[in-house]
């Protein structure tokens, strides 16, 4: 399945941007923005404002590595279309971040336990709250049977 690696489990991509030798990367004072990514003539070039914390950075960087990958972005994309590519991005960043088959046995696993909520989804794929929340929608959307249950 794409996004995940060779052992089924999710996506890192601090690993992917090492297999990306044309990806110039840094951390920066982006004054907003978690992240930006530009494609130039020499290859891609992703920014990460440098306060986020380490989870947020993960997250950031996964993002901005999904719209390298996309090729879709400013300046030659209207304002509608990069609407509609952030919610493309999003998703994409969780179904990798957080692959449903994962958070299906995590899910099951948690049964005994109680049920399962977004802040614990958050904790077990070392995600932000917002990735955590999405992927547990997107599994719910699929017919994965969230509440918090398997």
């Amino acid at each position: 399945m794409r996004g995940l690696g060779p052992d089924g489990a999710a996506w890192n991509p601090w690993r992917a941007l090492r297999q990306r030798p044309d990806t110039a990367f840094a951390f920066a004072p982006l004054g907003g923005p978690a992240g930006r990514w530009e494609r130039d003539p020499d290859g891609d070039v992703i920014l990460i404002e440098a306060t986020l914390g380490r989870r947020a950075r993960r997250v950031a960087l996964a993002h901005e590595l999904v719209h390298a990958e996309r090729g879709v972005g400013h300046p030659d994309a209207s304002g509608a279309t990069m609407s509609l590519e952030e919610e493309r991005v999003r998703r994409e960043v969780a179904r990798r971040l957080v692959p449903s088959a994962a958070l299906r046995r995590f899910v099951a696993a948690r049964a005994g336990v109680g049920p399962v909520e977004p802040h614990d989804v958050a904790d077990e794929f070392d995600v932000t709250p917002e990735v955590a929340d999405l992927a547990c929608r997107l599994l719910a959307g699929a017919g994965g049977g969230w509440a918090g249950e398997p």
